[in-house]
């Protein structure tokens, strides 16, 4: 996530205002933190696009692509267990959506969103239905945790 540049102004919050401020400071407070919100937002909105973007990656790249083929096609033939491949394995350690297989430690809610995004997808299109998905509790405090923390470190405190 890119910096994110935000004024320190107490003057819209009544836990931190050192003074009643005036309509006008008030204002500009209330302004500034939309416009913050605004960017952290659309920061967040390119990290789902770069994700987008990249989905899948391991099958579309050689030498990737051909080991996810000749093990589908060997799965298909019941020569293989599909889980038990290296294409699969290493797809699941290098892809971070796939968070009920290899959950990263830093797991995010871009995880999340990805993940959900991929079975949705994925299940519509190959059965007609999405198969119930659940996530352990813990995952998703983590994600948001992390989520929280990736933010925070993106923005940069300005004097007002």
């Amino acid at each position: 996530m890119k910096t994110i540049k935000i004024k320190r102004n107490t003057n819209g919050d009544t836990r931190v205002a050192t003074k009643v401020p005036t309509w006008e400071e008030f204002s500009e407070a209330n302004y500034m933190h939309v416009r913050d919100v605004e960017h952290m937002m659309k920061e967040f909105a390119e990290e789902l696009k770069e994700r987008a973007w990249n989905h899948d990656w391991s099958k579309m790249t050689e030498p990737h692509k051909s080991t996810f083929y000749r093990e589908l096609c060997n799965t298909i033939e019941g020569r293989i267990n599909f889980k038990d491949g290296e294409w699969y394995k290493f797809h699941c350690e290098n892809e971070r959506h796939h968070l009920l297989n290899c959950c990263p430690d830093d797991v995010n809610l871009v995880d999340v969103i990805e993940m959900l995004c991929d079975c949705v997808c994925a299940g519509m299109a190959r059965s007609g239905e999405v198969r119930e998905l659940k996530i352990d509790d813990d995952i998703l405090r983590r994600a948001v945790k992390n989520t929280v923390q990736m933010c925070a470190d993106a923005v940069e405190l300005e004097d007002f």
